[in-house]
């Protein structure tokens, strides 16, 4: 009797230890949080995360591109089988998560697993590049990026026509230059649509659009996708999207959402970037009202990194990041950011 007693405690021994080491091993952790870069260098059939802001709407159909202060992507999906995905604008700031796949040379996310919208109305940044060097800008580092090209004088079919108003599903050239190829989509429709838009008449006027790719062979196919009539701007433009308000302002620029790295059970790195140099604030807590912590640093830098540390494992903190200098402060509206529950999770940085 003794030794069946003795054997029942010695299996629920070894069955408690392995239950504590399964347990371990199956600790949630905090899903990688990877810039864009560092996301399209993992390639095809990788599941990322993300951090970014949308650039269309439903006026480019079923696809929405995203980008950082380094990257852009593309994300397709249909907005019936993935709730929120069709109300998402331009200006939306968004943690995606999904599969990478190459579609006709365009590396874009399909399928996605799951979108959460963290904060609208945020500023958009467009890469300025003159009429005379746009080919220079159709290249694999801007695919999917919002690019403005100044200075154009004219648009034509590929035959040479000269285009006065924009046709749905239609292929033009940047002031007749090969290589430089902007299409309209056939979903820009309506007053502040593309389709059937007269193109601006002023002597020169800006086109802003997305840098997509439509490359059967896999490479080359570069072109710039304007999004609404408010993308042909006229008198050369200023280097901003619409409604964004100047890219090259003297305020310090915020041009991404704060993004989470070095997560660990007791703290995190808040790194984001601005266009100007200026000081670096984040405020934080549990309640995206109450933030009741500051951490800053005086030093002006354009990349900005402060460290929060002392937290609560397993626990969402709400994060608000903001910077000033002698033009001003701005302000990014606050993000969730948890904490690990188990081992220290490191997460790629924007470097």
């Amino acid at each position: 009797m003794m030794k069946l007693l003795f054997l029942a405690c010695l299996f629920l021994s070894h069955s408690g230890t392995a239950a504590s080491a399964f347990g371990a091993f199956t600790q949630p952790r905090v899903p990688p949080i990877l810039s864009v870069k560092a996301a399209r260098a993992l390639g095809t059939g990788t599941t990322v995360t993300v951090r970014a802001v949308v650039l269309n709407g439903a006026e480019m159909g079923n696809i929405r591109y995203i980008q950082d202060a380094e990257a852009g992507l593309a994300l397709y999906a249909h907005p019936t089988k993935l709730p929120g995905y069709g109300e998402l604008r331009a200006g939306d700031s968004i943690q995606v998560t999904g599969q990478l796949k190459t579609y006709n040379g365009l590396l874009e996310m399909d399928p996605i697993a799951s979108v959460h919208k963290l904060a609208s109305g945020q500023r958009l940044h467009a890469l300025a590049v003159p009429a005379a060097q746009v080919t220079t800008a159709f290249t694999e580092a801007n695919e999917s990026r919002l690019i403005e090209v100044t200075g154009v004088k004219r648009l034509s079919t590929p035959a040479g026509t000269p285009a006065p108003t924009l046709a749905s599903n239609a292929n033009y050239l940047l002031d007749g230059q090969a290589g430089a190829l902007m299409r309209v989509g056939g979903a820009s429709t309506g007053p502040e649509g593309l389709v059937d838009a007269t193109l601006p008449t002023a002597e020169s006027f800006s086109v802003r659009g997305v840098l997509s790719q439509f490359a059967p062979g896999g490479t080359g196919g570069y072109q710039l996708l304007p999004r609404l009539a408010s993308d042909l701007v006229p008198g050369g433009g200023s280097g901003t999207s619409a409604g964004s308000g100047p890219a090259n302002s003297p305020l310090p620029g915020l041009t991404n959402q704060p993004m989470p790295v070095n997560v660990s059970p007791t703290g995190f790195t808040v790194v984001y970037s601005t266009t100007n140099p200026s000081d670096t604030r984040v405020r934080y807590g549990l309640d995206a009202n109450q933030l009741k912590e500051v951490r800053t640093d005086a030093t002006p830098t354009t990349r900005h990194s402060l460290t929060l540390s002392g937290l609560l494992p397993g626990t969402t903190y709400y994060v608000e990041v903001s910077s000033r200098n002698a033009a001003g402060l701005e302000t990014a509206s606050p993000v969730p950011v948890t904490t690990s529950g188990g081992k220290a999770a490191r997460v790629s940085s924007q470097d």
